[in-house]
């Protein structure tokens, strides 16, 4: 089981002209384009997808890609076009040049893998992202190829029940903890739910919970327009309640302390 959160910081331009240079050599390229950890995948210019790499097709779960390179067509996909809202940004960028979402779209796993025989049917891929999409022109400026590089903001790896529960507790992380609740939205019993959370996860589905409450939590405090009392109110948390414990177990010092030092450091 996986659970993997990546920095907010997105591919930047330097990326951007690399592709651009190497694609004069299509072995270097390749090479290059299976070192970078961001998924990408490359298509013609009518769509059709002629490239994933490495770190696409391992979040994808694919067992093999060639199942969808030729064949798939990201212009005539209604899941990418429609559901996700896509088909103004793709169709601009394969006509026009660059555009990069800034929003974080929920990638419909079940949806996507339509394409790809999965390495392991037992496990589901749940991601958050944004994308970048440019055209690699030759001499001319010609548009030869359009990229697509998506940028992972969070990843779930695993069984389905845990990822769905991870992912409700993501979603609702202001509510009061409830096991049985998330326990319901996974269709298993609290007991089950609990037992299978830890032998996925090693931790517990309220250690999980409150991980979510510190992360939240050190954002807040790093706003200096709240007092600490308030950060934690922003939070649903009392600031006179457990989980100025948990802060510190968590962070190795107290909410004051840590604001102090992230301010320091500034």
């Amino acid at each position: 089981m996986e659970t993997k959160e990546q920095p907010a910081n997105e591919p930047n331009g330097d990326l951007v002209e690399a592709f651009k240079t190497m694609i004069k050599n299509a072995d270097a390229f390749s090479q290059f384009l299976d070192m970078i950890p961001y998924g990408i995948e490359i298509f013609a210019p009518d769509g059709t997808l002629v490239f994933a790499n490495r770190a696409e097709c391992e979040e994808m779960n694919v067992a093999d890609p060639g199942e969808a390179i030729g064949h798939y067509n990201i212009l005539r996909d209604p899941v990418v076009l429609d559901v996700l809202g896509q088909r103004e940004n793709i169709e601009r960028a394969f006509k026009e040049g660059t555009v990069s979402t800034s929003d974080i779209i929920r990638i419909p796993y079940e949806d996507l893998t339509a394409r790809y025989s999965r390495k392991d049917e037992d496990f589901r891929n749940v991601k958050f992202q944004t994308v970048t999409i440019f055209p690699l022109k030759d001499e001319a400026q010609g548009i030869t190829y359009t990229a697509m590089i998506f940028f992972t903001v969070n990843t779930y790896k695993g069984k389905t029940e845990i990822t769905k529960a991870q992912e409700y507790m993501n979603k609702n992380w202001l509510e009061e903890y409830d096991a049985d609740r998330i326990a319901q939205e996974v269709n298993l019993s609290p007991y089950h739910f609990s037992r299978l959370f830890k032998q996925h996860t090693n931790e517990t589905p309220f250690d999980y919970y409150k991980r979510i409450k510190i992360k939240k939590l050190k954002e807040k405090l790093c706003d200096l327009n709240l007092s600490i009392a308030e950060a934690f109110a922003a939070c649903g948390i009392n600031y006179k309640g457990r989980y100025v414990q948990f802060f510190k177990e968590t962070v190795g010092m107290s909410p004051s302390k840590y604001r102090e030092e992230i301010f320091r450091t500034k």
